[in-house]
Parts: structure tokens; C-alpha cells; sequence
């Protein structure tokens, strides 16, 4: 996923919130979140499944903007856009979201995880992916009700996790495994 979808993502999150919170118009909302009018009421009608994400406690609006939007319905509401930047990244991570069709994938990219690095241990996985660790012990031992449909799929490729965060928990996994590996050696030397 690039950064123009994580930050469609996150300003989607932040026009939900606006809908939601305030009685700005959606023509207000959809030209402050950089978004289609179209986009901001497929969110207000529930069809779109977004997190919502509160901008004010974010100092990425005030509440003076938006009440001087409400005043003025030909006014835009402006985003403080170093704050949206600065939150963009650790937001997007904090919720996990994922839309339904991403939901869908989590099984195969927990599957490839399992396939490919199996020095991850469920846990770090259950991160990676914002899932369950019932989930990912469900996939390792075969349990999981969907298994026969399960393909192993890159998560980084389907937009699950970035590829630092993946390359991350390896090294971390590496480094843990040569320490008890040493530690063994120790042991059997002794």
C-alpha cells in the first residue's frame, strides 16, 4: 500500500469522524479531506466500514476551524497538515483497519508468514497482520475453518503490513533465536 492510499485512509477516517461529530456539509468535509463528494456520503450512508479518527484531540483541527466552518458553509475547513502527516503513519498502525476484502486476505498472509519465516512466533504475527493469535495458531495447525480455500500471499504485496515492519520482526526473531541458540551451546558445553 503507498502512501497516498495510507493517507486516503487516514483523511477517510478523519471525514468519518467529521460527519459524525460536526454539522459541516458534506461538500465541506469532502474539499477539507481531500475526498469525493460522492466518497463522504457513501461514509455518512455506511456504506464505506472506516474507523473513525478524532482530528481535534490530534491538533490536526480545531474546534474554532470548525466552528467557523459551521458559520460559513462556504468556507473549507483546513487540516494542520504537519500534524496530519506526523499522525498519518502511526494512526493507520494503531487501528489495523482493514477493509473487508482485506479482512478476507488476512488468512493467506498469515499462512505465508507461518510458510516462509517460521521463526515468527504467533504473536508477532497476530501484530503484523492486526489479527488474533487465535487466528494465526488456527492457520498453523490446520484448524481454521476456511484452511482448504488458504493460499500463502504476501502480506506486504496485499497491503497487510509494510515491509519495514516485516523485515523488522524478522531481524528481531533472528537475533532472538541465535541468543537461545548460544544459550543451548552454553548449556551442553557445561
Amino acid at each position: 500500500m503507498g502512501n497516498s492510499d495510507k493517507n486516503k485512509k487516514f483523511l477517510m477516517q478523519i471525514a468519518a469522524w467529521l460527519v459524525d461529530n460536526t454539522a459541516l456539509t458534506f461538500y465541506q468535509i469532502a474539499q477539507c479531506c481531500k475526498l469525493a463528494i460522492e466518497e463522504v456520503q457513501a461514509i455518512a450512508d455506511g456504506e464505506v466500514d472506516v474507523e473513525k479518527f478524532n482530528p481535534i484531540t490530534s491538533e490536526i483541527i480545531t474546534e474554532k476551524e470548525i466552528d467557523n466552518c459551521k458559520k460559513n458553509p462556504s468556507r473549507i475547513p483546513s487540516l494542520i497538515a504537519k500534524n496530519v502527516k506526523k499522525r498519518s503513519k502511526s494512526v493507520v498502525n494503531i487501528f489495523g483497519f482493514a477493509s473487508v476484502s482485506r479482512r478476507r486476505d488476512k488468512p493467506d498472509a498469515i499462512y505465508y508468514l507461518i510458510k516462509r519465516f517460521p521463526i515468527l512466533d504467533n504473536n508477532v504475527i497476530a501484530k503484523l497482520i492486526s489479527t488474533t493469535n487465535y487466528t494465526v495458531e488456527r492457520v498453523r495447525n490446520g484448524s481454521h475453518y476456511n484452511m482448504q480455500n488458504i493460499r500463502p500471499q504476501d502480506p506486504v504485496l496485499l497491503g497487510l503490513c509494510s515491509q519495514e515492519a516485516l523485515e523488522a520482526e524478522i531481524e528481531k526473531a533472528k537475533v532472538k533465536e541465535e541468543k537461545q541458540e548460544r544459550l543451548r551451546n552454553i548449556k551442553e558445553n557445561y
